[in-house]
């Protein structure tokens, strides 16, 4: 049964109320047990290192003033193409989205140029960690103040080791990052994935693009016709603040795959109470799904960590390809004593019509791994978005879930799909969003959630207490990429969204050149839950007023923007 409604201002949702859940044994290999031992750094003096000793006091904007807070709470999507000031009263509406504080995170000027950012953020007691391609921040949670910043290969260089010959690059590439603050034990964690191309006989190196989906034809067969000197190797990185000041030690480790020739790819992360969850997409002789648990106690205290790998994740009872693994946010819950859950959108060819809810039990002694199959509304790959002033597109990255976090007995989870909102053959991009019942396995609520002008993607959800956010981003041909935020509380009207605002406008099209048709915007977007408040810090990148001739040698830069949102 389908419920279709009317949602904030001009934007629209549809909701999903029947579900199905069948379960499946054999869902991958293993676990197989190894130990890994790791090395404790001073990120204070890698900052030392990097920067010449003199950290940065400031981002790439200004905190807003308090005024200028002020006048921006309150503000919400109104009608296609404008903003305005929200003044119907709660009563009429429900609460209303607010923004508290705001500023600008890292930016591309200060980066090697990385496309796209794959932001996140960390919101821990006093200080936010915002991780974002090949570095890491710390600022002042209240001022916007930097603290520092840190390169990723830096942070992880006492556990990467150098091969024969030297890197591809010319040093260790890591990127992908994932932030999350253990709100249980206020610590800090980290995760990212190293990358080291292979090299043929003649020097030549192997990128990682090649191995990805969507390469060029010809390409692999012109790489597998050299033979290659050095096979390409990934790895996860992750590190573990030793306390809840995220300025002083850190305990890094590197973990391999079980096989680790391949590209290691798009990492994600989740924790438990006991137990800290890795899982990414691995590009080696096929595709496949692999996931990692590690023993939390010993990372946290820099001792060698027992870890348990699966591989090869497959449910069998759908026949699309699993891909791209979400694990929880569950600080306070699962571990040895509970259930620890992960969580999936099976890759449309060209549709689906299921999710799968992974669930790991003792996860640090002894796992064990089962999967069941979550029927949903059938989804189809979302189109491109639209920009103005350029027939450059932007990625709306697929219909894979962006992150899943857990709330009293709730996972709630979200992805992009294709959606005609009008039935005239224009479908866009989409967010559709889910929260499922982890004791029945079952959807309890679901919603399609944009309109049909504009494009909505990359959605990101953190929920805690009664409330829910998702942060995301907008495009369309009268919208340049900008960063929103939408959400609702527990008494709002099922399979709706209770409001939205735009947090930061995009202020010019988005074009970094190369010759390529279509740009791609982002990975994933950051959410976190602040310790102290219970309100969200959020962190997405946007288009800045800053417009590079696609043909120079420069791109097109992007600006992140990290704010504390909330209900009140």
């Amino acid at each position: 049964m389908q419920l279709a409604g009317v949602g904030v201002g001009s934007l629209a949702v549809s909701g999903l109320s029947s579900v199905d859940v069948r379960a499946a044994s054999n869902c991958a290999n293993g676990p197989f047990e190894r130990t890994y031992s790791g090395a404790t750094v001073n990120i204070a003096r890698l900052e030392s290192r990097t920067s010449g000793g003199s950290a940065q006091d400031v981002g790439a904007k200004s905190p807003a003033s308090e005024q200028e807070i002020e006048s921006l709470r309150g503000v919400r999507i109104d009608a296609p193409g404008r903003t305005s000031n929200h003044t119907q009263s709660a009563a009429e509406t429900g609460d209303d989205l607010s923004i508290r504080t705001e500023y600008d995170g890292v930016g591309a000027e200060g980066t090697r140029g990385g496309v796209p950012s794959d932001s996140q953020v960390a919101a821990g007691n006093g200080k936010i960690v915002h991780a974002l391609n090949q570095q890491v921040a710390i600022f002042n949670k209240r001022s916007g103040n930097r603290q520092l910043k840190v390169e990723l290969e830096d942070l992880f260089e006492p556990v990467i080791d150098e091969p024969e010959g030297g890197f591809a690059y010319g040093y260790p590439f890591v990127f992908d990052p994932r932030a999350r603050y253990d709100r249980n034990a206020d610590r800090y964690v980290i995760a990212a994935v190293q990358y080291e191309p292979g090299i043929t006989e003649d020097g030549e190196i192997v990128d990682r693009d090649d191995q990805e989906e969507g390469k060029e034809p010809g390409e692999e067969e012109e790489n597998e016709s050299e033979p290659l000197q050095r096979p390409p190797k990934g790895w996860w990185c992750i590190a573990v603040s030793d306390n809840s000041n995220p300025n002083g030690k850190w305990h890094v480790y590197r973990i391999p795959p079980i096989d680790n020739e391949g590209l290691v790819d798009y990492p994600t992360l989740g924790l438990d109470r006991d137990a800290i969850y890795l899982a990414q997409n691995f590009f080696g002789e096929q595709l496949e799904v692999t996931m990692v648990t590690l023993d939390k106690e010993a990372m946290y205290d820099g001792r060698d960590v027992t870890a348990n790998h699966f591989t090869a994740l497959d449910n069998p009872e759908v026949e699309n390809i699993d891909f791209t693994v979400q694990p929880a946010l569950q600080p306070f819950s699962g571990g040895d004593d509970g259930t620890f859950y992960l969580v999936d959108s099976v890759f449309p060819s060209p549709t689906a019509s299921a999710l799968t809810l992974w669930e790991v039990t003792n996860p640090v002694d002894d796992p064990s791994l089962e999967c069941f199959t979550v029927d949903v509304e059938e989804f189809a790959y979302p189109p491109t978005a639209r920009q103005p002033d350029s027939d450059k597109r932007i990625d709306t990255l697929g219909t894979r879930l962006m992150n899943a976090d857990y709330n009293d007995g709730s996972l709630w989870t979200a992805h992009t799909i294709q959606y005609d909102w009008n039935g005239d053959g224009a479908p866009v991009a989409a967010i559709k969003w889910y929260e499922i019942d982890t004791d029945t396995r079952e959807v309890v609520q679901s919603g399609v959630y944009g309109e049909p002008d504009r494009s909505y993607f990359i959605p990101t959800v953190g929920s805690d207490g009664d409330s829910t956010v998702i942060t995301h981003n907008v495009s369309g041909p009268d919208t340049f990429p900008r960063m929103d935020v939408a959400g609702r509380t527990a008494d709002y009207t099922p399979n709706g969204l209770e409001d939205s605002l735009v947090v930061q406008d995009g202020e010019s099209r988005y074009d970094y050149g190369e010759g390529e048709e279509v740009m791609r915007w982002g990975d994933y977007n950051g959410v976190s839950v602040d310790p102290t408040t219970g309100r969200f810090w959020t962190v997405s990148q946007y288009s800045p007023d800053i417009d590079i001739d696609p043909d120079a040698e420069e791109r097109d830069p992007y600006h992140t923007r990290i704010a504390e949102i909330s209900f009140d």
